[in-house]
C-alpha cells in the first residue's frame, strides 16, 4: 500500500486507522518502510495516506517528507544477535530499552539516559543483526564492534520468549527468508512440495531433455491459491530442494504493459544458471478488474513471457494467481503451462498443522491447544496463524508470563482474518444423530448425496446420473441449515457454506468471482458440498431486481452448476423460505431438480428433538406435554424456548444443574407470536 512520508514526533509511526485496516493491522504493528522497519499504530493523519515518521525513523529509512512510498505489513523474528558499534552500555540496558523494537542493520537508535542513569542520551549504530531483521526480545544476544565481536552478557530468557517466523510475502523480494517462515507455512503442503521440486528438476536442470525424450515444449506452471497460504514460500523450498536460484518478480503494482515487459525482460535474460522465474498476483493484471483498455496488452506480454520462457534452456517460470479463473484463457490454458499446483485456503486439519509447525518453535509453548484455535479461526490464511502466533509470543515476552492457549485466543481474536469473506471447506462435528425426526428428508438427502460419493454403482447398474442440484424450502427454523451440516458430516466432505446475502458485493465482477472461487474451492476439496443460505438474495428472478449484480451472479451459477462435471464429488445444495422468488432457470432438471419440503415439525418431530437435546431436563417435566404445548414452534424456535429457560433458572440459582417446568412455561409464553399453522391445519399428530 502506498503511503505519502509526513513528519512526526511518535517513535511509532502514526497512520490513519482505516488504512491499518486494510494492511490487515487493524490494532496496529510492524511495517517496512523504506530501508527500515518501524511499529505503526492509528492515529490522526491530515490525510488517508499519510504516514507520520519520526525524525529518527525517517533517516533509518533514508526518507524525507513528501516522498510516496509503499508500505508493507511484516512478520518478524525474534533477533538472536544485534551488535552495535563502540558503546559502554550493558546488555541489559539495552535490553530494557529496545525491548520490542524492529532492529534492521545500519539503523541509528537512540538510549534515553532515563535507562542507565546517566545525564545525555546515547546515540549508537546497528552494525549487524542475526538473522539479517528481528524484534529485540528477552533472548536477544548484544554484540560490540563493526565486525563479528564478542558478545555482551545477555538478559536471562523468559520461557516464554519466541523466535517467530518472518512473513516474507509482505517483504520485498530482497530481504532474506528465515528458515522458520518456510518450515511453519509449508505445514500441510509436503505433496504441493515434493510435486514442483520433481518439476524444477526436470526443467531447470537440463539442457538437452526436451529434445532427448520428445517432450513438448513447456515453460512452467500456474499456482493458484489465496494471498498469505505460502505461495512463495513453496516455489522458494522447492527450489532450494532442486538446487535452482529463485527470481521473484510482483506485478501487484505494475499498471503499464512497458514496465511489465522490461521486469519480465530483465529476469528472463538474466545472465545466470538454473532457475526458476516466479511471477507472482497476475489476477491484478488479467482479471476482471484489470484496467479494460491495457487488459489485451497485459495478456500479449504474458504470451511473449511465456514463449521467452520455452526457448530458454535450464529455465521455469510459476505463475502465482489467487484463482486460475480470474486469467484470461489464453494464459489459464496455454499448453505451455500444463500443470496447475493449488493451495487451498487451510481447512480446519492444515490450520491445526500450521499451528503445531509454528509453536513448535517458541519455547514454553508445549501446552498450547492447536486444535481449539484451529476451529476458532475459518477464514485465516497460513500467514494470518503465523501473525496470532507471533502476536500471542510478544504478549507474553519480557513479563515472565506463560504462554497459555487463552493467551492465544486472546492473540488469534485481535488478528484480522484475511481470507474471513471466503467460504472454508470444513468438516462439521455432528451427524444425522443429532437430527431430530425428519427421516424422509434424510433420507432423500442420502439417496441423492451420499451415495453417489460412496456408492456410485447404484446409479451406474441403472444407467442414470445423481442430481446436479438440491433444493431446500420451508419456513424459516425448520433445520434446513442444521441437517445439510450433518449431511456433510455423514459423507464425510467439506462443507462450503455459502449466505446469498453476504455473497452479493455492489462493485462490478466481485460478486461473480465470488461463485467462480466457490465451486473452484469446493472441487479442490473434493467430496464437498457447497450449500447456498438464502438463495431468494443471491438468485431473483432475472429482471425483478433493482440491481444487475443479482442478474450477473444468476448468469455465473448457471455457468457453474453446468460445468460441474463430476456430480459425485461435487453437490450442490441450496435453501430458500421463498421458492416462488428463484429465478426458474436454476429450479429445471440439470440444476436444482430437487426440490425437498421442511414444514414446521409436527408433534412427533418436536418429541423427538426433546429426546436428544443436550438441556437437562427437571424429573417433572413432561416431554409429551411440552411438545404439545409448542405447536406450530419451529425446531429453532422450541430450541430458543430452551435455551431462554435455562437462563431463566441460572439467573434464579447460578448452581442450578436441571431446568423445571415453570421455567419452561414462561419461555414458551415468550414465543407465542411466532406460532405457525395450527395443528389442524398441518395435521399435526
Amino acid at each position: 500500500m502506498r503511503f505519502t512520508i509526513r513528519a512526526g514526533t511518535s517513535a511509532s509511526a502514526i497512520a490513519d486507522p482505516v488504512m491499518l485496516r486494510a494492511l490487515g493491522l487493524p490494532h496496529g504493528g510492524l511495517i517496512s518502510v523504506g530501508k527500515t522497519h518501524t511499529r505503526v499504530t492509528g492515529g490522526d493523519t491530515n490525510g488517508p495516506t499519510d504516514l507520520l515518521l519520526d525524525d529518527k525513523t525517517m533517516s533509518n529509512a533514508e526518507l524525507r517528507p513528501g516522498a510516496s512510498i509503499d508500505v508493507k505489513r511484516v512478520i518478524l523474528p525474534v533477533a538472536e544477535v544485534v551488535q552495535f558499534g563502540e558503546h559502554q552500555l550493558e546488555a541489559r540496558v539495552l535490553a530494557r530499552a529496545l525491548q520490542g523494537a524492529p532492529i534492521t542493520a545500519g539503523d541509528h537508535v537512540t538510549i534515553e539516559a532515563g535507562y542507565f542513569g546517566g545525564d545525555h542520551d546515547v546515540d549508537l549504530t546497528v552494525t549487524a543483526v542475526e538473522p539479517d531483521i528481528g524484534v529485540v526480545g528477552s533472548t536477544t544476544r548484544f554484540a560490540i564492534g563493526s565486525g563479528p565481536g564478542q558478545v555482551a552478557p545477555a538478559s536471562r530468557p523468559s520461557a516464554s520468549a519466541t523466535r517467530s517466523p518472518v512473513d516474507n510475502n509482505a517483504q520485498s523480494g530482497a530481504q532474506a527468508e528465515h528458515p522458520s517462515t518456510a518450515a511453519a507455512l509449508l505445514a500441510g503442503l509436503d505433496n504441493e512440495v515434493e510435486l514442483m521440486t520433481g518439476w524444477f528438476s526436470l526443467l531447470a536442470t537440463s539442457q538437452d531433455l526436451a529434445t532427448s525424450w520428445k517432450l513438448p515444449t513447456v515453460a512452467g506452471m500456474l499456482l493458484e491459491g489465496p494471498n498469505g497460504c505460502g505461495k512463495s514460500e513453496l516455489v522458494r523450498e522447492a527450489a532450494r530442494r532442486a538446487g535452482t536460484q529463485v527470481s521473484e518478480v510482483d506485478i501487484s503494482r505494475v499498471f503499464k504493459p512497458e514496465k511489465l515487459l522490461d521486469r519480465l525482460s530483465t529476469s528472463v535474460n538474466a545472465p545466470s544458471g538454473p532457475r526458476v522465474i516466479f511471477v507472482d498476483r497476475l489476477e491484478t493484471l488479467t482479471g476482471d478488474d484489470a484496467l479494460s483498455t491495457f487488459r489485451t496488452q497485459f495478456v500479449a506480454v504474458l504470451r511473449w513471457f511465456l514463449e521467452e520462457v520455452a526457448a530458454k534452456p535450464q529455465v521455469v517460470c510459476v505463475l502465482g494467481v489467487d484463482t486460475v479463473a480470474d486469467l484470461h484463457n489464453s494464459i489459464a490454458k496455454s499448453p505451455l503451462l500444463p500443470r496447475v499446483v493449488s493451495i487451498p485456503p487451510p481447512d480446519l486439519d492444515r490450520r491445526q498443522r500450521l499451528f503445531e509447525a509454528a509453536f513448535s518453535r517458541v519455547p514454553g509453548a508445549d501446552d498450547i491447544d492447536s486444535h481449539r484455535l484451529a476451529t476458532l479461526s475459518s477464514g485465516y490464511s497460513g500467514a494470518d496463524v503465523l501473525a496470532a502466533v507471533v502476536h500471542a509470543s510478544s504478549m507474553v515476552t519480557g513479563n515472565g508470563e506463560a504462554l497459555t492457549t487463552e493467551i492465544a485466543v486472546e492473540a488469534l481474536e485481535s488478528t484480522t482474518p484475511s481470507l474471513g469473506s471466503v467460504p472454508m471447506g470444513e468438516i462439521t462435528g455432528f451427524g444425522f444423530e443429532k437430527v431430530a425426526n425428519l427421516t424422509d428428508v434424510k433420507q432423500r438427502l442420502t439417496e441423492a448425496v451420499i451415495w453417489p460419493m460412496t456408492q456410485p454403482e447404484r446409479y451406474e447398474r441403472l444407467g442414470i446420473e445423481p442430481p446436479k442440484g438440491i433444493m431446500l424450502y420451508g419456513p424459516p427454523g425448520t433445520g434446513k441449515t442444521f441437517v445439510v451440516k450433518a449431511l456433510a458430516h455423514e459423507a464425510g466432505s467439506a462443507f462450503f457454506a455459502v449466505k446469498g446475502a453476504e455473497l452479493l458485493d455492489k462493485y462490478v465482477g466481485e460478486s461473480e468471482r465470488a461463485v467462480r472461487t466457490v465451486f473452484s474451492r469446493a472441487r479442490d476439496a473434493a467430496p464437498s458440498i457447497i450449500f447456498f443460505d438464502e438463495f431468494d438474495a443471491l438468485a431473483p428472478v432475472r429482471g425483478n431486481s433493482s440491481s444487475s449484480v443479482s442478474d450477473q451472479v444468476v448468469a455465473a451459477l448457471l455457468t457453474e452448476i453446468d460445468g460441474v462435471s463430476d456430480r459425485g464429488q461435487v453437490s450442490v445444495i441450496a435453501a430458500t423460505n421463498r421458492l416462488d422468488l428463484i429465478d426458474g432457470a436454476l429450479l429445471r432438471a440439470g440444476r436444482f431438480e430437487t426440490h425437498i419440503k421442511l414444514d414446521l415439525p409436527v408433534k412427533s418431530a418436536r418429541l423427538a428433538l426433546l429426546k436428544i437435546t443436550d438441556v437437562s431436563l427437571a424429573e417433572d417435566v413432561d416431554r409429551e406435554e411440552l411438545a404439545a404445548q409448542t405447536d406450530g414452534l419451529s425446531f429453532a424456535d422450541l430450541t430458543g424456548v430452551l435455551r431462554e429457560a435455562a437462563l431463566a433458572t441460572l439467573r434464579r440459582d447460578e448452581t442450578a444443574t436441571e431446568v423445571g417446568w415453570s421455567d419452561l412455561e414462561a419461555a414458551i409464553a415468550l414465543f407465542d407470536d411466532r406460532r405457525g399453522p395450527s395443528a389442524d391445519a398441518r395435521g399435526d399428530h
